[in-house]
């Protein structure tokens, strides 16, 4: 692995939550309704497990500080992830928790749409690797 501040605890501490966020049985977030909001948590009410899987993958050794000029759209693309080196996945991990705070939802998004599974399942290879 390329990254000394990551150790097999701290990446099985975040890959530990890919059955527990793909829980059918969960909601991942509710609205308070349309024209409500609560000022200090937005429009969406997450679900426990989502906000503690963001809160581990927000820590420092998940950051890229760069990830605004790291960052591309090819990262998610079929296969990309799947393919992406442990810097890599940093600087999409980055993009997942930072882009809620400016598309309020986006956690959501980036967990419907598989792409915070296609992440945990790359950095289960990696961590075996």
């Amino acid at each position: 692995m390329e990254d000394p501040t990551l150790d097999n605890k701290k990446i099985k501490e975040l890959t530990d939550f890919l059955p527990l966020l793909y829980d059918k049985n969960i909601k991942l977030s509710k609205s308070p309704g349309r024209g409500k909001t609560d000022l200090l948590c937005g429009f969406y009410d997450y679900h426990p497990t989502v906000n503690t899987f963001f809160e581990l993958a927000s820590q420092e050794h998940w950051k890229d500080s760069q990830y605004v000029d790291n960052f591309s759209e090819k990262m998610i693309e079929p296969g990309k992830i799947e393919e992406a080196s442990i810097n890599q996945l940093k600087t999409i991990i980055t993009w997942c928790d930072r882009t809620e705070r400016f598309f309020e939802g986006h956690w959501e998004y980036v967990i419907e749409n598989d792409i915070i599974k296609r992440v945990l399942k790359r950095l289960i290879q990696l961590n075996k690797g």
